[in-house]
């Protein structure tokens, strides 16, 4: 971010800095997550990341500006999740992947839990986490 900011300046509008962190810093935050469990502390490190980046851009000191959910940021716990869920099923696709195919199952199995019981498909999943956190 930190690079984003030297070379655009402040000339750069929130806007165009937005999306230049969508499409560049969250891969690189979020690369190979989705191969191994997080731990809490591991998701609050991510969410104190985010933002101290909203904070810098932003100029303000207070942490508690809830602007990720108003930008189309979700929460990283969430994105956590749905990346997990992107390569679980595309694990199950794979023709290796009867070695991983239980794990795989499980994963999806308890992503879709904690978002209900009436969860059952990756579409259900998506609708429910976007109606949460931007209606």
């Amino acid at each position: 971010m930190d690079a984003i900011l030297s070379k655009t300046g402040r000339c750069a509008s929130e806007p165009v800095v937005l999306s230049l962190l969508r499409s560049k810093c969250m891969p690189i935050l979020l690369y190979v997550v989705e191969s191994c469990p997080l731990l809490a502390r591991q998701t609050l490190s991510f969410e104190f990341t985010l933002t101290r980046i909203f904070m810098k851009l932003f100029r303000t000191g207070s942490s508690k500006v809830n602007v990720k959910l108003v930008l189309g940021f979700l929460l990283p716990k969430v994105t956590y999740l749905l990346v997990l869920l992107a390569f679980c099923k595309s694990l199950l696709r794979l023709k290796i992947a009867y070695l991983f195919a239980n794990d795989a199952r499980r994963q999806l199995h308890n992503i879709f839990i904690q978002f209900g019981d009436n969860i059952k498909t990756t579409r259900q999943l998506r609708n429910a986490v976007f109606a949460k956190f931007f209606n």
